[in-house]
């Protein structure tokens, strides 16, 4: 009995191991991406952003379907379910929920990239433009210093349009703004209109929250707050 016992016991260690790597192995960082794109010529890279961010920069070869469209499905059920697909947006997320939809109906190799554009622009890896003039952030780095050098209080929101934590928080956020008037300046920085800056800075997630006074960084938090934990730091 007892050996019987570890027998299953073993056998259900070692499934639950083997599905941790085949799920694990379907999300790759920046650097192994690349090389995954590089050893698998017949791979698909697929970039599932939307067309105006898809204009500022793309890895090499993407074809692009926007998960948010309406005609996400249609659109991948065209493709070969027996390739290989890579699949990215700007953070991981919709790229993540992309492989779900994909592998249900029916892809079997789909993997993600873990962090996605802003993690390949940290690790120094290169886009193609489409347009030069797209890939102009909003906001240089010195305006972006100009912005954060102040002895009132500055509260900065990294995120994005499309990012459904960034959406909960935005009425938050004008809330803490009319509260807090002359005692926090709040400032929303869209990163899909500040790439390069995004970079720079070295914000690889959204939604990213920072304090600073007279320059200096004073609280940072990576992903959704309640307002009550976020006045605390303020």
């Amino acid at each position: 009995m007892n050996v019987k016992y570890l027998f299953i016991l073993f056998a259900t260690v070692f499934l639950a191991s083997a599905c941790n790597s085949q799920t694990n192995s379907q999300s790759l960082n920046a650097n192994a991406f690349n090389q995954k794109i590089s050893e698998q010529n017949d791979a698909v890279v697929l970039d599932v952003r939307t067309p105006e961010e898809y204009a500022g920069g793309y890895i090499a070869n993407a074809t692009n379907i926007d998960f948010r469209s309406s005609n996400f499905e249609t659109e991948i059920l065209k493709l070969d379910k027996n390739k290989t697909y890579l699949v990215y947006c700007l953070s991981g997320k919709r790229s993540a929920s992309a492989k779900e939809v994909m592998m249900q109906n029916g892809f079997k190799n789909v993997i993600n990239l873990d962090g996605g554009i802003l993690a390949w622009q940290a690790a120094n890896l290169p886009l193609t433009q489409t347009n030069a003039s797209t890939n102009q952030d909003a906001l240089s780095m010195d305006m972006y210093k100009s912005m954060i050098t102040s002895d009132t209080l500055v509260l900065v929101d990294f995120y994005a349009p499309w990012c459904g934590p960034c959406i909960k928080m935005k009425p938050m956020l004008e809330e803490v703004a009319k509260e807090y008037a002359g005692k926090v300046k709040v400032v929303r920085l869209n990163i899909d209109e500040n790439m390069e800056l995004a970079k720079q800075l070295n914000v690889v997630e959204i939604p990213v929250l920072k304090t600073f006074l007279n320059g200096t960084e004073k609280w940072s938090h990576k992903g959704y707050i309640e307002k009550d934990e976020l006045v605390k730091h303020l």
